[in-house]
């Protein structure tokens, strides 16, 4: 009888702390998704819970690069042992465990032992210890690690609690990385439209016509990495809204890329036009056309033509300037893209294959071909366009010591191609 009713206490205790548990983290929960500063949510985090977890310590550790973590907030510690654990290798310490290994670590009995990976926290005088990886998807941004100096050690039921508010944390820090990053890319993005507005209203206000020449090739280039950036960025705005995929940092890191590449682009035509140079280095085939085809896909909008790239074993590198070929090639493809609209079975062939002086380079499609089988004139466009598009094109492959030529095959279609000199391999 009287074991019954012991059992009995216990169980009704059991079920109370659970309930209190549970309302820690509904509150929790609120307070994470709705914070706007890391350090402050997670002190706070840790002066809800403390009392009800017994708790004395808490470590929270950045994911920086290079396989290292910083210490970004934690409680219970005096100056000297935040000194001695501000920074940590991955694999070094349970923290630096936690990060490499990426799953939860939980020691007990800490005073008494004599494992080398325990010696910090057994300096800072704990006993039981519970970290945690702080993942999102693959990304780990950190890990968030509680301690207790008494001798109790952790029971099942209060790691997975701790386990949950480490997902809410890994859950509100992300948010606030993502809209960080989003901030800045958008503010990266007006700046660079701003500008590309200056330089388009350059081109009538100019009295000199190189600098109006650099204002139309310059505002022109600027096109599709800026688009291609807004494009990125309005997918991330849906995921934040709940209506698209939850990938969003990478979309970030790709807008930040494109805006990236549109400085580039101004620097680069500026050195061309007012100075003839490029920025030449070596470098793949296969990786001009694949940045140039990221950088169509994203700008484009509507259905694209079937695309196909072949690559001639065996090539050496190509010595161009990665950017202002990638805008080459990006601006043969949508010129392509544009003029198949409406053709039915459209495909364009990408292909890089070894010649007598280099690799050739060309961007094939089976439209309509050109008028007279000859290219239009510099400023004039097929496409209804201004026809700035090929005479960039032209101007960086002057600066390449090449020119575009182009090729009618029998069976109807273009062929849009030019050579580069390359290093080692067929060509060369």
């Amino acid at each position: 009888m009287i074991g019954s009713r012991i059992q009995e206490d216990v169980a009704s205790a059991t079920e109370r702390r659970e309930a209190r548990l549970l309302g820690l983290l509904a509150d929790c929960a609120g307070k994470m998704l709705g914070a706007s500063d890391p350090t402050a949510m997670i002190d706070y985090l840790f002066e809800m819970v403390r009392d009800e977890l017994l708790l004395d310590v808490y470590f929270h550790y950045r994911a920086e690069p290079d396989h290292l973590l910083v210490l970004e907030a934690c409680g219970g510690l005096n100056e000297a042992q935040q000194q001695a654990g501000a920074r940590l290798q991955f694999g070094q310490a349970v923290c630096g465990m936690v990060a490499r290994d990426r799953t939860p670590r939980v020691v007990a009995q800490v005073q008494g032992s004599d494992n080398p990976m325990t010696n910090f926290i057994r300096d800072v005088g704990l006993d039981s210890y519970a970290c945690t990886p702080l993942l999102h998807g693959e990304v780990l941004l950190g890990t968030l690690g509680f301690g207790r100096r008494s001798g109790v050690p952790f029971t099942e039921t209060e790691l997975r609690f701790l386990r949950t508010i480490c997902s809410y944390v890994a859950v509100a820090k992300n948010r606030l990385l993502v809209e960080r990053e989003m901030l800045a890319a958008m503010k990266a993005r007006d700046a660079l439209e701003k500008a590309q507005r200056a330089l388009i209203g350059s081109i009538s206000r100019s009295a000199a016509e190189e600098d109006a020449a650099t204002a139309a090739m310059l505002a022109h280039e600027m096109v599709q990495p800026l688009s291609a950036a807004s494009n990125y960025i309005a997918t991330v705005e849906m995921a934040l809204r709940g209506t698209g995929g939850p990938d969003v940092l990478r979309q970030l890191a790709q807008a930040r890329a494109q805006i990236g590449r549109s400085s580039q682009i101004v620097a680069r035509t500026r050195a061309l036009v007012e100075h003839g140079e490029i920025d030449a280095e070596f470098v793949a085939a296969e990786t001009l056309f694949e940045e140039a085809l990221e950088l169509f896909g994203a700008a484009w909008s509507g259905p694209a033509p079937e695309i196909a790239v072949k690559v001639q074993q065996g090539l050496g590198a190509l010595l161009a300037d990665r950017v202002q070929i990638g805008q080459v090639l990006a601006n043969l493809l949508r010129n392509a893209a544009q003029a198949l609209r409406g053709t039915p079975g459209a495909w364009i062939r990408l292909s890089a294959c070894a010649v007598s002086d280099g690799v050739e380079m060309s961007v094939a499609d089976n439209g309509p071909g050109f008028p007279g089988g000859v290219l239009p004139e510099p400023g004039r466009s097929t496409s209804g366009g201004q026809g700035i598009g090929l005479n960039v094109t032209q101007r960086i492959l002057e600066a390449h010591q090449t020119a575009l030529k182009l090729h009618t095959p029998p069976e109807g279609g273009s062929r849009l191609g030019f050579v580069l000199a390359a290093r080692g391999g067929l060509a060369g």
